[in-house]
């Protein structure tokens, strides 16, 4: 989508509901996920990363849809995690011919190179159920005098209202778009995020022991953590940073379009360029975060156990500029909250083959824009 009128309709959207001062109407609903995923975790924690996928999808099903998922077997989760899985294919810079020959774009379905186009054809109906399916039941709901409270309920009343001397308006396939790619996005994020960080303490025991320790001489073991502890907290801080700085979830970041001739470092952009940030490249800069491949989320603070100022915030990890991830406050707000939770209520250990001996991770992953 180029910037314009269009584009600016969008971000203004998601800027309204999920700008800082906005996310925290959402903890209510955050803690209530994070201690569901916690029970679920507690029974069955073999599908720890099914219970993760849950928490974050139910979250902001239920802050965007005002849809209250079932625990089990819930048609609108799997509709989203394919949905997410097609993005993650088709964003991937060079995926297909057609990204770096425009001009194939012309050719028909069925010729030699024109992939891009039967995969479209096959994921559209997916992708477009993801956006339509929970849209339209709200909607049916609010015409019917019913509708259930959430971000999508706010939207279409102030739809409804008088327009005239109004600085904007906004349009149905705009609020389509933008709750679409909330969930989208927060739920990914957060889910994506929340692997990385079993798999850091799965690797570095001796972070969790400290995490632990730091949780139960602060709160104590009478209650569980919650948002309104962070400041008191900076070490669940610290580890949230790092997890996103040592695997940042999009360690490519989407790709963007120069629109003007630019120069870099004395290369020529021509405008029209495809220019890919490459996260996990400034994330693991030596001079910015020294030993930069070490999980250490001691970086971000100072011998008093402070944050520090010095030391740059992961923000790559939610892309760059004008189109920089506006739902990162709350993934953040999501991601702190069930780490701390987690924590102060299980051991993350690695796991046993038949013959008990102790299986230990790769930290390989699959290929995909998200990681």
């Amino acid at each position: 989508m180029g910037y314009g009128d269009y584009w600016r309709a969008h971000r203004r959207l998601s800027h309204q509901y999920f700008r800082p001062a906005a996310v925290s109407k959402y903890y209510p609903s955050s803690a209530k996920s994070v201690h569901e995923m916690i029970l679920a975790l507690r029974d069955t924690p073999g599908r720890f990363m099914e219970h993760i996928r849950h928490m974050a999808g139910s979250n902001v099903l239920r802050i965007v849809y005002g849809i209250e998922v079932k625990p089990e077997d819930d048609p609108l989760i799997p509709i989203v995690e394919e949905s997410v899985q097609v993005f993650s294919k088709i964003t991937v810079a060079g995926a297909y011919l057609a990204d770096s020959l425009p001009i194939l774009q012309h050719i028909p379905a069925w010729f030699p190179g024109a992939q891009f186009k039967r995969d479209a054809a096959k994921w559209r109906p997916v992708v477009d159920a993801m956006y339509l399916q929970p849209h339209m039941e709200v909607k049916a709901s609010f015409n019917n005098g019913d509708a259930r409270p959430c971000l999508l309920t706010d939207v279409l009343f102030e739809m409804s209202q008088d327009r005239e001397g109004r600085d904007y308006t906004i349009d149905e396939d705009v609020a389509i778009g933008v709750m679409g790619v909330s969930y989208a996005a927060a739920s990914d994020t957060t889910t994506l995020t929340l692997f990385n960080f079993v798999l850091a303490m799965l690797m570095h025991p001796e972070v969790q022991k400290t995490a632990q320790e730091v949780l139960d001489g602060t709160i104590g073991r009478s209650r569980l953590p919650e948002i309104e502890d962070r400041d008191a907290l900076p070490f669940i801080t610290a580890m949230v940073k790092e997890c996103l700085r040592w695997r940042p979830p999009l360690p490519l970041a989407l790709p963007h379009r120069s629109v003007a001739d630019d120069e870099y470092r004395g290369f020529h952009i021509p405008a029209g360029s495809v220019v890919i940030g490459n996260a996990w490249a400034i994330l693991h800069d030596e001079e910015r975060y020294p030993d930069p491949d070490v999980f250490n989320p001691r970086r971000f603070l100072d011998g008093e156990g402070r944050l520090r100022k010095d030391v740059p915030d992961p923000t790559d990890a939610f892309g760059y500029g004008r189109r920089i991830c506006p739902g990162r406050y709350f993934a953040l707000d999501v991601v702190w909250l069930a780490m701390a939770n987690m924590l102060a209520v299980f051991s993350i250990e690695k796991p046993m083959d038949e013959q008990g001996n102790v299986i230990e991770p790769t930290g390989e992953y699959m290929t995909g824009s998200f990681k």
